[in-house]
């Protein structure tokens, strides 16, 4: 599980405090203070592809030791860096381990296993995501309350402290791809990729609520890193809880059906968000961004899961969160200056059309698509 906490802990550590880290930064201080997000997930767009054969080469254990290594000292470097440069560059490489860790423990998910049970452990990783990220999140902005911004990166090194302890307590050494180990069969790039591009969009919107919210948040006249963390953490709150809940749903709904319930969440929260300027329209988003979260988290994962086969999924889950987090690198770069030309709130509106948009597209046209239900093969 400690991939997906990884990722959260990279992204939400000092999400709280981003109006602070502006200010900090002087005139271009936002575009800098969201691109410390940002580029957590150009280094999860960069570390995606190559995770794959990271994982080949130094097996589950060794992955696990080195990028929790990683992980934690260049989590730390935020709390004295003062260069833009050196500071950005200590974030990419947070990313770049988190997303290594991730490929290596979701690769064990999908390999240990069986079709049936896949689902709920997937989105069992996917709470246990949402859950860290409640806490970092209200430790953060707890910390940046009574020392700072700056203190908010603590979290970083001790975390990857407590990972690596369990790691050496618990993980064998497996290499994936070694001989008489599991071989890659079954190409899977040219079928997933209308997947993947699809993945883009919906990861550039869902990186709104890392990105734009909190800034909505302060024009709403809640000024308190502390109190904005309280807004932060009900989305993750409810994304943990719909983590949990995917496996039942889809049981229910169908894949399909729970990822077009989750779109038309995400889509019914950027209305609320762009119409409703108060704090109440901000905890209706909040609650219905969760939502989006827990279930898109979940159903990337399953989705190509299924339709791979243990030898090219580690691969295809590499270059899966490739997709997801170039979305995420190019949120503040595509919607900010559009958020200058047409207002940071109908910047809202705008992404909840487009995504009412891909819902319909969702209930329309990938029923028609070859995506395998629990108990069913993989589609070749």
């Amino acid at each position: 599980m400690t991939g997906a906490m990884s990722i959260s802990i990279a992204l939400v550590a000092f999400m709280a405090s981003l109006p602070q880290i502006a200010q900090d930064f002087g005139s271009q201080g936002t575009f800098i203070a969201q691109m410390m997000v940002s580029i957590v997930s150009l280094g999860l767009m960069l570390g995606a592809p190559v995770s794959g054969w990271i994982l080949s080469w130094a097996g589950t254990r060794g992955t696990f030791v080195l990028c929790s290594v990683v992980f934690g000292v260049t989590g730390a470097c935020g709390m004295f860096l003062s260069s833009p440069t050196l500071l950005l560059a200590s974030r990419f490489l947070t990313g770049f381990a988190a997303v290594v860790l991730t490929t290596a423990c979701f690769w064990v998910i999908g390999t240990e296993y069986d079709e049936k049970r896949r689902a709920r452990v997937f989105g069992f990783a996917t709470s246990m995501g949402s859950g860290t990220s409640i806490f970092s999140v209200m430790i953060g902005g707890a910390l940046a309350q009574l020392g700072g911004w700056r203190l908010a990166f603590l979290q970083y090194p001790v975390f990857a402290c407590l990972i690596l302890l369990l790691g050496l307590l618990s993980l064998q050494q497996v290499k994936p791809g070694a001989d008489g180990g599991i071989q890659p069969r079954t190409p899977f790039f040219k079928r997933l990729l209308p997947f993947y591009l699809l993945a883009v969009l919906l990861f550039l919107i869902l990186f709104m609520a890392s990105t734009q919210f909190v800034f909505l948040l302060q024009s709403d006249g809640i000024a308190s890193p502390t109190l904005r963390s309280v807004f932060l953490s009900g989305y993750t709150v409810v994304g943990a809880l719909a983590g949990l809940a995917y496996g039942p749903l889809q049981q229910r709904l169908s894949m399909t059906g729970t990822f077009v319930l989750g779109l038309a969440s995400m889509a019914a929260a950027l209305a609320i968000l762009g119409w409703i300027a108060s704090p109440a329209g901000a905890a209706a988003g909040a609650v219905l961004i969760g939502f989006y979260i827990g279930v898109l988290g979940t159903y990337v994962n399953h989705f190509v899961s299924e339709q791979t086969d243990a030898g090219s999924r580690g691969h295809a889950l590499g270059i899966l969160m490739t997709f997801c987090y170039l979305g995420g690198f190019l949120n503040p770069p595509v919607l900010t200056p559009l958020g200058r030309l047409i207002g940071p709130r109908n910047v809202f509106l705008v992404a909840a059309l487009v995504m009412a948009v891909i819902a319909v597209g969702a209930a329309t046209r990938l029923r028609r698509m070859p995506i395998p239900q629990p108990g069913q093969p993989a589609s070749k």
